[in-house]
């Protein structure tokens, strides 16, 4: 290939590239799942601006290292308002946040699970004295949603 086909090829792949980084979420970026989710609005405003939503969607993180990606993205430039961080801060513990209910704070147990403040401090209560072994083990908390317990599924760790 000649150096002139190269530069004629490669301009053309640097345009399409940088159009990429700022393109908004593509329609088959895997964010259908999540269309009607709360808050998602505020997530692709904010998270979409230089990488399409599968970046994301489909790897759940502890809240640490989700906190640790967002410090990134904000270096890198990611900006948004108070409402649409909030927002965004909301959806990702709802929808993509791993949660040990052996070992993960109150307050996480809490945000992931849906949990009223009684189930979440009988839960720090209980685990003290006896482990949770189990989704089902989980589903004998007095209180707890059980369907949204099934809905999360392997988001909970043991």
């Amino acid at each position: 290939m000649s150096t002139l086909h190269r530069k004629r090829v490669a301009v053309p792949l640097l345009a399409a590239a940088a159009l990429a980084c700022v393109a908004p979420c593509a329609a088959d970026d895997g964010s259908a799942k999540f269309a009607d989710a709360p808050n998602f609005a505020d997530v692709k405003a904010v998270c979409t601006r230089c990488h399409t939503a599968d970046a994301f969607l489909t790897t759940p993180r502890s809240w640490q290292r989700w906190n640790d990606v967002f410090h990134q993205m904000m270096e890198h430039g990611a900006t948004g308002t108070d409402a649409q961080l909030a927002g965004v801060t909301e959806f990702f513990l709802s929808n993509l946040t791993l949660v040990n209910v052996n070992t993960s704070p109150a307050d996480e147990i809490e945000w992931v699970l849906g949990a009223s403040p009684e189930v979440r401090d009988f839960i720090v209560a209980r685990r003290e004295s006896r482990k949770f072994t189990s989704l089902a083990d989980l589903c004998s908390v007095p209180g707890i949603d059980r369907d949204r317990l099934r809905h999360l599924g392997g988001r909970i760790l043991f």
